[in-house]
Protein backbone atom coordinates (compact mmCIF):
# COMPACT_ATOMS: atom_id res chain seq x y z
CA UNK A 1 0.00 0.00 0.00
CA UNK A 2 1.14 3.38 -1.22
CA UNK A 3 0.96 6.10 0.81
CA UNK A 4 -1.58 8.97 -0.03
CA UNK A 5 0.29 11.79 -1.85
CA UNK A 6 -0.56 14.95 -3.99
CA UNK A 7 0.91 15.19 -7.70
CA UNK A 8 3.28 15.19 -8.92
CA UNK A 9 4.25 12.96 -5.81
CA UNK A 10 1.57 9.78 -6.39
CA UNK A 11 2.87 9.46 -9.99
CA UNK A 12 6.27 9.71 -9.25
CA UNK A 13 6.27 7.29 -6.18
CA UNK A 14 4.24 4.87 -8.41
CA UNK A 15 6.90 5.17 -11.38
CA UNK A 16 9.80 4.72 -9.45
CA UNK A 17 8.82 1.65 -7.52
CA UNK A 18 7.79 0.09 -10.62
CA UNK A 19 11.60 0.70 -11.91
CA UNK A 20 12.82 -0.24 -9.04
CA UNK A 21 11.24 -3.79 -9.49
CA UNK A 22 12.08 -3.81 -13.17
CA UNK A 23 16.06 -3.35 -11.87
CA UNK A 24 16.69 -5.11 -8.55
CA UNK A 25 13.77 -7.43 -7.47
CA UNK A 26 13.83 -6.19 -4.52
CA UNK A 27 12.92 -8.21 -1.41
CA UNK A 28 11.86 -4.57 -0.01
CA UNK A 29 11.06 -1.11 -0.57
CA UNK A 30 10.72 2.30 1.80
CA UNK A 31 10.42 5.15 1.19
CA UNK A 32 11.36 8.18 3.53
CA UNK A 33 12.01 12.17 3.30
CA UNK A 34 10.45 15.11 3.47
CA UNK A 35 7.72 14.24 0.75
CA UNK A 36 6.43 11.07 2.64
CA UNK A 37 6.62 12.90 6.17
CA UNK A 38 3.59 15.49 4.29
CA UNK A 39 6.98 19.14 3.94
CA UNK A 40 8.17 18.85 0.90
CA UNK A 41 10.26 21.88 -0.14
CA UNK A 42 11.62 23.13 -3.59
CA UNK A 43 14.60 20.65 -2.96
CA UNK A 44 12.66 17.65 -1.83
CA UNK A 45 13.01 14.03 -3.03
CA UNK A 46 11.96 10.37 -2.57
CA UNK A 47 14.59 8.68 -0.68
CA UNK A 48 14.17 4.59 -1.12
CA UNK A 49 15.86 2.17 0.88
CA UNK A 50 16.00 -0.54 -1.12
CA UNK A 51 16.83 -4.79 -0.14
CA UNK A 52 17.86 -7.28 -2.50
CA UNK A 53 19.18 -10.67 -2.70
CA UNK A 54 22.60 -10.16 -4.25
CA UNK A 55 25.76 -9.10 -2.32
CA UNK A 56 26.38 -5.75 -4.47
CA UNK A 57 25.54 -2.16 -3.17
CA UNK A 58 24.32 0.87 -5.22
CA UNK A 59 23.36 4.67 -4.88
CA UNK A 60 21.86 5.68 -7.73
CA UNK A 61 19.16 8.81 -8.53
CA UNK A 62 17.14 9.55 -11.04
CA UNK A 63 13.74 11.57 -11.72
CA UNK A 64 10.18 10.50 -12.20
CA UNK A 65 7.43 12.10 -13.46
CA UNK A 66 9.66 15.09 -12.95
CA UNK A 67 10.63 14.07 -8.93
CA UNK A 68 13.85 13.63 -7.98
CA UNK A 69 14.96 10.37 -6.70
CA UNK A 70 17.94 8.63 -4.58
CA UNK A 71 17.95 4.89 -4.06
CA UNK A 72 19.87 3.06 -1.78
CA UNK A 73 20.67 -0.25 -3.13
CA UNK A 74 21.65 -3.11 -0.30
CA UNK A 75 21.75 -6.88 0.53
CA UNK A 76 20.22 -6.62 4.65
CA UNK A 77 23.74 -7.79 5.98
CA UNK A 78 24.92 -4.24 4.74
CA UNK A 79 21.83 -2.61 5.60
CA UNK A 80 21.72 -3.82 9.21
CA UNK A 81 25.57 -3.67 9.61
CA UNK A 82 24.95 0.32 8.43
CA UNK A 83 22.40 1.20 11.33
CA UNK A 84 24.10 -0.73 14.13
CA UNK A 85 27.66 1.70 13.53
CA UNK A 86 25.70 4.88 13.53
CA UNK A 87 25.15 5.14 17.46
CA UNK A 88 29.14 5.83 17.18
CA UNK A 89 28.85 8.57 14.87
CA UNK A 90 25.72 10.19 16.18
CA UNK A 91 24.29 11.26 13.31
CA UNK A 92 21.66 8.34 12.07
CA UNK A 93 20.85 9.00 8.47
CA UNK A 94 19.90 5.63 7.47
CA UNK A 95 18.21 4.95 10.67
CA UNK A 96 16.25 8.18 10.68
CA UNK A 97 15.65 7.68 6.59
CA UNK A 98 14.21 3.54 7.19
CA UNK A 99 12.33 4.36 11.12
CA UNK A 100 10.33 7.51 9.90
CA UNK A 101 9.53 5.96 6.31
CA UNK A 102 6.67 3.89 4.95
CA UNK A 103 6.71 0.53 3.83
CA UNK A 104 5.97 -0.01 0.27
CA UNK A 105 7.36 -3.91 -0.31
CA UNK A 106 8.06 -6.40 1.85
CA UNK A 107 8.89 -10.08 1.56
CA UNK A 108 8.99 -12.47 4.47
CA UNK A 109 9.13 -8.98 6.73
CA UNK A 110 12.66 -7.67 5.95
CA UNK A 111 11.81 -4.10 5.78
CA UNK A 112 9.28 -4.20 9.08
CA UNK A 113 12.86 -5.92 11.17
CA UNK A 114 14.67 -2.74 9.51
CA UNK A 115 12.21 -0.74 10.45
CA UNK A 116 12.20 -2.12 13.77
CA UNK A 117 15.88 -2.14 14.24
CA UNK A 118 15.76 1.55 13.42
CA UNK A 119 13.23 2.84 15.58
CA UNK A 120 15.30 0.99 18.71
CA UNK A 121 18.60 2.93 17.52
CA UNK A 122 16.55 6.41 17.29
CA UNK A 123 15.11 5.64 20.40
CA UNK A 124 18.57 4.93 22.42
CA UNK A 125 20.41 7.64 21.02
CA UNK A 126 23.89 8.00 20.47
CA UNK A 127 26.84 6.33 21.49
CA UNK A 128 29.76 8.37 21.70
CA UNK A 129 31.96 7.50 24.84
CA UNK A 130 33.15 10.13 27.43
CA UNK A 131 37.04 9.16 26.16
CA UNK A 132 35.43 11.10 22.40
CA UNK A 133 33.96 13.49 24.33
CA UNK A 134 37.11 14.38 26.14
CA UNK A 135 39.01 14.57 22.90
CA UNK A 136 36.48 16.40 21.41
CA UNK A 137 37.28 19.35 24.11
CA UNK A 138 40.57 19.19 23.65
CA UNK A 139 40.91 19.89 19.94
CA UNK A 140 38.13 22.48 19.88
CA UNK A 141 40.85 24.38 22.66
CA UNK A 142 43.61 23.42 20.63
CA UNK A 143 41.66 25.08 17.39
CA UNK A 144 41.11 28.08 19.19
CA UNK A 145 44.89 28.44 20.65
CA UNK A 146 45.69 27.65 17.03
CA UNK A 147 43.47 30.60 15.55
CA UNK A 148 44.75 33.24 18.32
CA UNK A 149 48.44 32.52 17.01
CA UNK A 150 48.25 33.42 14.16
CA UNK A 151 45.41 35.85 14.38
CA UNK A 152 48.25 39.07 13.32
CA UNK A 153 49.66 37.50 10.61
CA UNK A 154 47.11 35.63 8.85
CA UNK A 155 43.68 36.57 9.96
CA UNK A 156 41.34 34.87 7.33
CA UNK A 157 43.10 31.42 8.32
CA UNK A 158 42.40 32.51 12.00
CA UNK A 159 38.75 33.05 11.77
CA UNK A 160 38.20 30.09 9.79
CA UNK A 161 39.64 27.97 12.27
CA UNK A 162 37.09 30.04 14.66
CA UNK A 163 34.74 29.23 12.51
CA UNK A 164 35.23 25.50 12.19
CA UNK A 165 36.35 25.21 16.23
CA UNK A 166 32.85 27.03 17.18
CA UNK A 167 31.02 24.64 14.80
CA UNK A 168 32.80 21.78 16.52
CA UNK A 169 31.43 23.17 20.01
CA UNK A 170 28.20 22.87 18.75
CA UNK A 171 28.41 19.31 18.15
CA UNK A 172 30.54 18.97 21.37
CA UNK A 173 27.02 20.87 22.94
CA UNK A 174 24.34 18.19 21.87
CA UNK A 175 26.67 14.97 22.08
CA UNK A 176 27.15 15.84 26.43
CA UNK A 177 23.71 16.32 26.22
CA UNK A 178 23.06 12.60 24.67
CA UNK A 179 20.89 14.25 21.53
CA UNK A 180 21.55 12.95 17.67
CA UNK A 181 23.72 15.55 15.80
CA UNK A 182 21.57 17.31 13.51
CA UNK A 183 21.95 17.63 9.53
CA UNK A 184 24.38 20.29 9.12
CA UNK A 185 21.39 22.45 7.47
CA UNK A 186 19.99 22.73 10.52
CA UNK A 187 22.93 22.60 13.21
CA UNK A 188 22.45 26.01 14.35
CA UNK A 189 18.75 26.02 13.81
CA UNK A 190 18.17 23.10 16.29
CA UNK A 191 20.89 24.61 19.06
CA UNK A 192 17.69 25.96 20.74
CA UNK A 193 15.33 22.82 20.23
CA UNK A 194 14.34 21.49 23.82
CA UNK A 195 13.68 17.93 22.45
CA UNK A 196 16.39 15.63 23.24
CA UNK A 197 16.09 13.50 19.88
CA UNK A 198 15.99 15.65 16.87
CA UNK A 199 15.78 12.51 14.35
CA UNK A 200 12.28 11.60 15.13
Amino acid sequence: MFPPLAEPFATALDEAVTYIHDRYQPLGIIVSGTIIRGTPHASSDLDFMVIHEASWRQRTQGFFNGVPAEMFVNPEMQMRRVIAAEPAGARPVMSHLIGTGEIVHDIGGVMASLKALAGEILDAGPAVSLEDLTQMRYRIATAFEDAHDIRDVDPDRAQTIVTEALTEAVKLHFLQEGRWLPRYKVLLADLDDPRPRLWR
